[in-house]
C-alpha cells in the first residue's frame, strides 16, 4: 500500500501575529504537535497530518480523529477566540495554508470580529417518560377513561382502542413539548445573543439548542439551567454541554473547487466565460424573480429550478469574491472556496459527523 502524502490539517483560525505552539496534540503522532501558520493578523492552527480520504473510512475510524479535532479547538478556545474549521480540512501544505489565509484574510477577520469573546452553550432538555406520562393519565380525563376501557383481554375492540390511546398520548404528549419547550427557550434566550435549534432526537425530548453567548454570561446561564432544573422538580432532565467553539454559528468550510461545478453554476446562471459580481447579482435577480416559488405555488419543477440557480449564485458569489472572475478551467482549477458556515450548514462539524 503506497505511503499517504503528508499535509497540514486545519483546525481553525484565531487572530494574531505571533507564532504559537499548542503542545503535542492533535491528529496522529507527529513531534511538531499543534502550531500556528500565520498571514497579517490572522493564522490557521494546524497539525501535520497525512492526506486521507476520510469519505472512505467506517465510521469508527473517524470517530478518533473526530474527536481530536475537537478536542484541539476546546483546548486554543482557552486563550484565544477561534474559529472551527469544518472537519476534515486537509490541505497540502505550508504553502497552501498561507494561500488561504491571504485569499480569504477578509472573510477570516469578519468571522473573528463577530465571534471575539464569544462561546456556544448546548442544552438538550428531555421529559422523565415515566413522570410525564403519569401526568398525563392523571390530568386527561379522556385518556384516562379509554385506558381504563382497553383491560387487559384482547379483543379487535380493545386493539383498535390501543391505537387510539396511543395517538392521543403522543398528540398530548406534542402539544406539552411545544408549550414547555418554548418557555424554557425563552427564559434562556434571554442570556443569548443568538440560537440555533438542532434536531430533537425523540418524542421526549423538549428542546435542543445551540446559545452563543458572551464568556461572562456563563455562570449566570448555567445557575438559569439550574434553577429551571428544580423548578420542574425532576420531570424534565436538563443537559449542557460546554463551553464550545462557536461551531453551530461560524464554522469555515475550505474546499478546492470543481470545473464542472462551477461550470455549471454559471450555466445555470446563463453567463460567460467571464462575470462581475454586479453581472452575476443581475442575472440571478432577474432568474429569481421569474421562477420564485410564490409564482409558481403547484409547480415544483420551478421551484427545483429555483433552489438551483439560488445555489449556483451562493457558489459563485464565493468563487467571484471580488472584482471580475473568470471560468474557464485553468482559472477555476486553480480557485479555492472560502465561507463561513451557520446553524444547519455547520452541524457536520458538530461533535459527531464528518464533511
Amino acid at each position: 500500500m503506497a505511503e499517504s502524502k503528508e499535509g497540514r490539517h486545519i483546525y481553525g483560525v484565531i487572530e494574531t501575529n505571533e507564532e504559537k505552539h499548542f503542545g503535542p496534540i492533535g491528529i496522529g503522532d507527529r513531534g511538531d504537535g499543534v502550531y500556528t501558520i500565520g498571514h497579517r493578523d490572522v493564522a490557521a492552527v494546524v497539525s501535520s497530518s497525512p492526506i486521507i480520504d476520510y469519505g472512505s473510512l467506517t465510521k469508527d475510524a473517524v470517530v478518533r480523529p473526530l474527536f481530536a479535532h475537537q478536542a484541539v479547538l476546546e483546548h486554543v478556545m482557552k486563550a484565544h477566540s477561534i474559529i472551527p474549521a469544518k472537519f476534515p480540512t486537509v490541505v497540502e501544505g505550508t504553502e497552501e495554508v498561507q494561500e488561504i489565509l491571504e485569499k480569504g484574510h477578509e472573510v477570516f477577520k469578519n468571522a473573528l470580529r463577530s465571534m471575539n469573546g464569544k462561546i456556544e452553550l448546548d442544552v438538550a432538555a428531555s421529559w422523565d417518560k415515566v413522570a410525564v406520562l403519569k401526568d398525563i393519565y392523571n390530568e386527561n380525563e379522556e385518556i384516562r377513561r379509554l385506558q381504563e376501557k382497553i383491560g387487559t383481554e384482547w379483543t379487535p375492540q380493545a386493539q383498535a382502542d390501543k391505537v387510539t390511546l396511543g395517538k392521543m398520548v403522543r398528540s398530548t404528549l406534542l402539544e406539552r413539548r411545544e408549550q414547555y419547550g418554548g418557555e424554557i427557550t425563552e427564559v434562556l434566550r434571554a442570556y443569548a445573543q443568538d440560537l440555533c435549534p438542532h434536531d430533537l432526537l425523540d418524542d421526549m425530548m423538549l428542546i435542543n439548542i445551540a446559545f452563543l453567548m458572551d464568556k461572562h454570561q456563563e455562570e449566570a446561564f448555567d445557575r438559569k439551567v439550574n434553577e429551571l432544573d428544580q423548578k420542574y422538580q425532576q420531570k424534565i432532565n436538563f443537559r449542557c454541554i460546554g463551553p464550545l467553539p462557536p461551531y453551530s454559528f461560524s464554522t469555515i468550510e475550505i474546499r478546492k473547487l470543481h470545473f464542472e461545478e462551477v461550470d455549471e453554476a454559471r450555466r445555470s446562471l446563463g453567463l460567460a466565460q467571464q462575470a462581475t459580481m454586479s453581472e452575476i447579482r443581475e442575472a440571478y435577480r432577474k432568474l429569481a424573480h421569474k421562477f420564485h416559488p410564490d409564482k409558481h405555488p403547484d409547480d415544483p419543477e420551478a421551484q427545483k429550478k429555483f433552489k438551483k440557480i439560488t445555489d449556483a449564485y451562493r457558489l459563485l458569489q464565493d468563487y467571484c469574491q471580488a472584482g471580475r472572475c473568470a471560468f474557464k478551467e485553468t482559472d477555476v482549477e486553480r480557485g479555492i472556496l472560502i465561507r463561513v458556515l451557520k446553524s444547519a450548514q455547520s452541524s457536520s462539524t458538530k461533535r459527531n459527523s464528518m464533511m
